[in-house]
């Protein structure tokens, strides 16, 4: 969670800083749907382990409880995934609404 709070004030600062002439411009949509599906990811990977039922037999438990991890692995590493590329478009955040005259808050849901 460190990370991402650190990709957030990131965010801020470069958003209040400017953005360099030239700089890829990067949709403040875009961004909030970085956010909202690492927060999702997240919380369905700990929402999945919190949920392993019990089987009956060993074998059939061993099996469903590797799948499980599994699939939360698999939901953490997505997570990951967004987190990286959340840091790799920090620097371009805001540049339209700038543009614009708007100002640009990474944390407010547009729709």
């Amino acid at each position: 969670m460190e990370n991402f709070s650190a990709a957030k004030a990131h965010l801020s600062t470069v958003v209040a800083m400017g953005i360099p002439a030239g700089a890829r411009r990067v949709p403040p949509r875009v961004v909030q749907g970085l956010v909202e599906g690492r927060s999702l990811t997240r919380a369905l990977a700990a929402d999945l382990l919190t949920h392993m039922p019990e089987l009956g037999s060993p074998a059939e438990q061993r099996l469903l409880d590797a799948w499980v991890e599994q699939a939360a692995d698999t939901l953490l590493a997505l997570s990951d995934a967004l987190e990286e590329r959340l840091l790799d478009v920090g620097s371009t955040v805001g540049t339209d609404d700038r543009e614009k005259g708007h100002d640009h808050d990474p944390g407010a849901v547009r729709r």
